[in-house]
């Protein structure tokens, strides 16, 4: 007979796996679609379209995998990861506004691309989880 904790383990091994495969896939579908036009295949709106759709695809496929993968670890890491995704959601989103009402009133005089909105999104997703780690040891 299996021992249930292996095979939790197991699950969340494979479920880890399948996030980094869907994550590496939607990495790669967007450089393609990002980068396509200027190196492989010009101004093609069919090929522009198709790239764009894979990449929304992939995309669907890492957001499956990512709620997956919530689902399968312990209630302590699901806790450390769902904070650092609220503090990530909302230091973006509070901090776009802001950045958006000062654009609007003429007090910042250059624009944010939304790369940049991702990174940061990305940064302060990667620092949540490190202190909640810290933080729950």
């Amino acid at each position: 007979m299996q021992d249930p904790q292996h095979t939790g383990d197991r699950r969340t091994l494979s479920d880890t796996g399948w996030l980094a495969v869907w994550t590496l896939a939607w990495v790669l579908t967007l450089a393609v679609a990002q980068f396509g036009p200027e190196l492989w295949w010009g101004s093609s709106p069919v090929l522009g379209w198709v790239a764009i759709i894979v990449n929304l695809l992939a995309g669907a496929g890492w957001i499956i995998a990512h709620a997956r993968f919530l689902r399968g670890v312990d209630d302590l890491w699901r806790k450390i990861l769902m904070d650092a995704m609220a503090i990530a959601l909302g230091v973006v989103l509070v901090g776009g506004c802001a950045f958006a009402a000062a654009r609007s009133a003429g007090l910042v005089a250059f624009d944010v691309d939304i790369a940049l909105l991702s990174i940061v999104m990305a940064v302060v997703y990667l620092i949540a989880i490190a202190v909640g780690s810290m933080r729950y040891r």
